[in-house]
């Protein structure tokens, strides 16, 4: 018995009740997605601005280290040239140990800032080629 014209429109109207009622909750489900990774990328937003913030700091903490250098490298040769030994070897080696740990503690502060650097920025550039690739 074949169905009539009729029959197989209502059926086939009932089936896309069906979808649209799945793709309505796919679609809620999506927004709700999408608020939770704009809310992600809110907090990435606001760890790049930190990260800004944190490379000026470190561009003051690159300015002193060159400051401190030169006032150490001017007073050897105040020093050397006036002919007075006004501070012993060991307090200039007192001295200069103190600038090495500075300078070695900004040296790792500098590597550290690096590596997160090129691992976020790759991050960020790879999901831009995907965001980009998927549209």
């Amino acid at each position: 018995m074949s169905k009539s014209i009729q029959q197989k429109m209502r059926a086939q109207h009932h089936r896309w009740r069906n979808e649209l009622a799945a793709w309505r909750f796919d679609n809620d489900e999506l927004r709700k997605e999408l608020r939770a990774s704009a809310a992600a990328l809110d907090e990435i937003q606001d760890a790049l601005a930190a990260s800004l913030d944190a490379l000026d700091a470190h561009a003051g903490a690159l300015w002193d280290e060159e400051q401190r250098i030169h006032g150490h490298e001017l007073a050897l040769y105040q020093e050397a040239i006036g002919g007075q030994q006004r501070k012993t070897d060991k307090r200039w080696a007192a001295i200069h140990r103190r600038l090495t740990a500075q300078h070695d503690a900004l040296s790792r502060a500098h590597e550290k800032i690096e590596r997160y650097h090129h691992r976020v920025t790759a991050e960020i550039g790879r999901l831009l080629k995907r965001v980009r690739a998927a549209m």
